[in-house]
């Protein structure tokens, strides 16, 4: 995670957020961070606190895109896979985060897990776009079924986070933590990713002060919802 030094350069159109209003706002829709200033942009002292960063780190929400995608293709038998998957990658994953580090850069927000909700409308806008790009590549170039509904399933995900964004903070992280790991027991069987690793999403989140518990609960719910809703109808038909 990366930090702005100067916080003069936060774009104006955040001025918003450092008001008191906003303050108000903030807790009145769960969110933890009521100001850039308050936004926590160092590592935590102590075991707890070095722990819970490090799993929000590889739990964050573009590695573990990056780890459904390659789940699904290690699955398959078509070595054509593993190029859709990099394709997916691509576009879905790394020009988005591209444009958040472009964002950061210009001070347009104030880290790169984007702490302040409303700093997350403009990245959250630009991803869904290549979420929904990306899936459509592979649609067009015919890519294994079970790649195209991973896709669509993820885009679905983006798309209804981006709606309750407007309104509440909900948890991303927990969110794809569920549905990867829902994927991860449709595809191979186990659920201990699902027993185990969201739970521990979750309780990095709450301990980093990054999420209530309702938060890091309505996003469990969500991805696995998603996932099983996504695989149940493919299936079924």
């Amino acid at each position: 995670m990366m930090a702005v030094q100067d916080k003069a350069q936060v774009d104006p159109l955040n001025a918003r957020a450092r008001s008191p209003s906003f303050a108000r706002d903030c807790r009145e829709s769960g969110s933890q961070s009521a100001s850039p200033g308050a936004v926590d942009l160092t590592v935590p002292d102590g075991w707890g606190g070095r722990l819970a960063y490090g799993i929000s780190q590889v739990g964050s929400p573009p590695v573990l895109a990056l780890v459904a995608m390659l789940l699904t293709a290690s699955t398959l038998s078509n070595p054509r896979a593993w190029m859709w998957a990099g394709t997916y990658v691509l576009c879905a994953n790394l020009i988005p985060l591209l444009y958040l580090i472009w964002l950061l850069h210009r001070g347009l927000v104030t880290d790169l897990d984007v702490q302040i909700r409303e700093q997350r409308i403009r990245p959250m806008v630009f991803t869904t776009v290549c979420v929904g790009l990306a899936g459509f590549v592979l649609m067009l170039g015919a890519a294994p079924w079970q790649m195209i509904v991973v896709a669509a399933a993820l885009w679905v995900q983006t798309v209804v986070i981006f709606g309750i964004t407007l309104r509440w903070k909900i948890s991303v992280h927990c969110t794809t933590a569920a549905g990867v790991a829902t994927l991860a027991w449709i595809l191979a069987g186990t659920p201990l990713p699902l027993l185990v690793g969201v739970p521990l999403v979750a309780w990095s989140r709450v301990r980093l002060r990054r999420h209530t518990l309702a938060q890091t609960a309505a996003g469990t719910m969500l991805g696995l919802v998603i996932f099983l809703g996504a695989f149940w109808l493919m299936y079924r038909g």
